[in-house]
Parts: structure tokens; C-alpha cells; sequence
């Protein structure tokens, strides 16, 4: 495609000489005339003229050693790569461009917020129209579902990484508990949010160790949910059943002492340092905190199959914005970003998981740390990372998340009643949704 652009452009010029040509000849009533040096040099700066392609991305989106190969890939492309802080501020930056507020990228990163800016696909090139059909089987089907509309007939971003959740846990501190400690017993005894509680109490009357916050076990129990805050009409539904239950959980978790005190992650992370957090389910991407968090732990940790059932936390997309003046390049690059082979390498680099199931068995995904006791890592975020139930996304999502987290942390650091700060929650969110 590329070079097609590059040949439409030395045919503009070619036939501007020709025209130009053809008037002097006309108005100098001669028969032949030869080629100008200045036709030549407009033909040769033509078929060198690079095009250039402006990227958002924040750190850890994408591997930078990747980056740099698609500028090699594609020398007539000058990929300007901007990285910026992630966060809100990067989705603020990028609402306020896409609204007509500031000039914008050709390319830009999206996290596992990107369902949240389809409302505004009119914004954002629709990859089919490029060809992404062609190479939609390669990824995982809810990933991809993300960045599509409901009827599949638009796709604002083709899917990165993904971050499925699984359990972590202190092999050691099991095994002295004498509960299932292997990531197969786990996976094939230990299936429910109720089972897990059950082995971690025994783990607890052995050893006195915890869970990590009663925040922490709502926030997992609710994202293993394939329902959300709000059903597909835009309705609000986080007091329903589905969000109920969670809370229900990390409560009888916190009445049963099996969660750590509500405190910042400095003090968690010493916690989990000192041996006072036996388990937690998190997601992949945990890995790396986990090894800066507690590294007097080493050799000690093992992961496997998460009880409830699997969740994603994060895990990221690209998309064009409508505004590129060059779509189908922007396209090839990102298509070659997000390439099976490509997306291998940036797991290795720092640890994103890769979007792409064939890859899962390639011996060159084996993953295994000192840390985890030599145990290969990948092998369990694959199988975890294909059960992935993926709820629905809402931009009012955070401010209901926030506030249910707020209100259930009281129960620890207040000790609220359980209700008292469940209908206090709900009162709160429907104040701030009627405004």
C-alpha cells in the first residue's frame, strides 16, 4: 500500500510534465522536446518523500524495540513516536483531540477503556474498511469485541495485550497449611469464590496469614463479572444482583479475618514482603509488582487457575484517527505492531501478554522465574486468558467503581455496617447519575 502512495504521487508529477510539456510545445510549435532537470529532480524528490505518521502510546503499551523495527520495516514512513503519562491524563488528552480541541495523531494507543470511546467511532478510521477482517481470527474473540460495535460492522482499534487474572499465591505457606498447592489441585478443587475462603481460613489457623484487603477481594470478585455498572442501554444496574454478590463476598472475607487492614500499597507491599499475605488474585501484569513488592519472597510464589472464574484488567488496543491523511499506511503500521511475532517479543521485553492464542504455545513463550519456583508462568495466563469474561463498559464506570470501593473500605477502616454502606453507596451513585 505504501508504495502505491509513493507511485501516486511520482504519476501527479510525471503528468504535470507532461502537461507542462505539452503547452510549451504547443506554444513553441516544435515536435519533440527533452526532459528538463528540473522535471528529474521533481520525479526523484517524489519517489524519496517519506510520509509521516504521528503515534501516541504511554510507556509499557508497546515494546519501544518494536517501534524501532516498523521504522525499518517501513523506511517511507516517518514514524514519530510521542510517549506520553498514562492514566486519565492520556484519556483527557485524547477526548479533548478527537472533540476538535488539539491537533491529533495519526495513530493512537487505547487502554481497556477503548469501548468507551465507540460512541464516538465516527472519530476513528473503521479498521474493516482497511482489511482487518483478514487477520480478525488471529485474536482472542472478546478482545477483539472490545473495540467493535455491537454489530461487528465497526472496529476502532486492533487489540495489544491482554491481562487476565489468576491466582497468586505462597506455595510454602499452603503446603505447611496442608491445602491444595499445586496450580493443577487448585485449579480442579478449588472453583468458587467459597472454596477459596474455605482453604484460605486453613491457611490463616496455620500459618496467621491474610488475603490482601477487603477493596481488593470486591474489586476481583466484581471484575470476574460479565455483567458491568451498566447494561448495554446505558442503564445503571450496579445495584443489581451481580454487583451485590461481590460486595457480599469481599464482606464475609473481612468477618472472617482473612483480609489484610485497608491501607496504602507501601504497607501492602510490606506486608506481602514480611509474609503476611499467603494469596491475591491479580492480574498478569502483577508479576512485576510482585517482584519489586516482596523480594525477601523469592522462590516462594506460584500462580494458578483463579477461583470465581477470570476477569481482565487491562490490556491494550491501536486505532486511526479519522483525521490521518494517510489510513492505509497508518493501518499497515499498526497491523505490523500488533503482529503475532511482534506481540511475542514485547512479552519478552516486559511482560505484556499477548492478544494472539497461537502464540501461546510457542516455545519461545516459556516463561519461567526463579521467583515462582522455576514454574513456567505462561502456560497459566494462557488458559486463563481464553476464559475471560469481559463485562460491558460505561465512561461513568470509574465513578461508581470509586465510590463502591470508597464505601466498603469503611467497613474496615470505620467499621461500618455492611449495609448501612451499601445503601449509602447506591445513594451516592444515583445522586451524582441524576445530575
Amino acid at each position: 500500500m505504501m508504495k502505491a502512495k509513493v507511485s501516486f504521487g511520482v504519476l501527479l508529477v510525471v503528468s504535470s510534465s507532461l502537461i507542462m510539456t505539452a503547452c510549451t510545445q504547443n506554444n513553441a510549435n516544435t515536435s519533440t522536446q527533452a526532459p528538463t532537470a528540473t522535471s528529474s529532480a521533481q520525479n526523484e524528490n517524489a519517489s524519496t518523500q517519506k510520509i509521516t505518521l504521528n503515534l501516541w502510546y504511554w510507556n509499557g503499551a508497546i515494546s519501544d524495540s518494536t517501534i524501532e523495527a516498523a521504522k525499518k520495516k517501513y523506511p517511507n514512513i516517518d514514524l514519530q513516536a510521542q510517549k506520553l503519562p498514562s492514566g486519565p491524563d492520556y484519556l483527557t488528552k485524547l477526548k479533548t483531540t478527537i472533540s476538535g480541541g488539539g491537533n491529533g495523531p495519526d495513530i493512537v494507543a487505547m487502554d481497556s477503556w477503548v469501548s468507551t470511546m465507540l460512541p464516538y467511532k465516527e472519530k476513528f478510521v473503521n479498521l474493516y474498511d482497511q482489511g482487518a477482517k483478514d487477520i480478525q481470527p488471529q485474536y482472542l474473540d472478546w478482545k477483539w469485541k472490545m473495540a467493535a460495535t455491537a454489530d461487528n460492522k465497526y472496529v476502532i482499534g486492533l487489540p495489544i495485550d491482554v491481562a487476565p487474572v489468576v491466582l497468586y499465591y505462597r506455595k510454602d505457606l499452603f503446603e505447611k497449611a496442608g491445602v491444595p498447592s499445586t496450580p493443577e489441585e487448585i485449579k480442579n478443587q478449588i472453583k468458587t469464590w467459597d472454596d477459596y475462603l474455605n482453604l484460605q481460613k486453613k491457611v490463616k489457623d496455620a500459618t496467621g496469614t491474610q488475603l490482601l484487603s477487603i477493596v481488593d477481594v470486591f474489586r476481583n470478585a466484581i471484575g470476574q463479572n460479565s455483567e458491568g455498572y451498566f447494561g448495554a442501554d446505558g442503564k445503571y444496574i450496579g445495584d443489581q444482583a451481580h454487583v451485590k454478590k461481590a460486595w457480599d463476598t469481599a464482606v464475609k472475607a473481612y468477618q472472617l479475618g482473612l483480609t489484610y487492614a485497608n491501607v496504602n500499597d507501601t504497607e501492602k507491599n510490606a506486608a506481602t514482603n514480611n509474609s503476611k499475605i499467603s494469596s491475591f488474585i491479580g492480574a498478569s501484569w502483577a508479576v512485576g509488582d510482585l517482584l519489586g513488592a516482596a523480594p525477601d519472597t523469592k522462590g516462594k510464589w506460584q500462580v494458578a487457575y483463579p477461583p470465581g472464574g477470570v476477569g481482565n484488567q487491562g490490556g491494550s488496543f491501536f486505532g486511526v484517527l479519522k483525521s490521518s491523511k494517510n489510513p492505509k499506511e497508518a493501518y499497515e503500521i499498526i497491523k505490523f505492531l500488533v503482529s503475532p511475532d511482534n506481540l511475542v517479543a514485547g512479552y519478552k521485553e516486559f511482560g505484556n501478554y499477548p492478544s494472539t492464542p497461537e502464540v501461546y504455545s510457542k516455545p519461545e513463550m516459556v516463561n519461567k522465574s526463579d521467583f515462582f519456583g522455576n514454574q513456567d508462568l505462561s502456560s497459566v495466563f494462557a488458559d486463563a486468558a481464553k476464559d475471560v469474561k469481559v463485562a460491558p463498559t460505561d465512561a461513568r464506570d470509574d465513578m461508581v467503581a470509586t465510590t463502591l470501593a470508597d464505601e466498603i473500605g469503611l467497613i474496615d477502616t470505620q467499621k461500618k455496617d455492611p449495609e448501612k454502606a451499601w445503601k449509602d453507596a447506591q445513594d451516592k451513585i444515583k445522586r451524582q447519575l441524576s445530575r
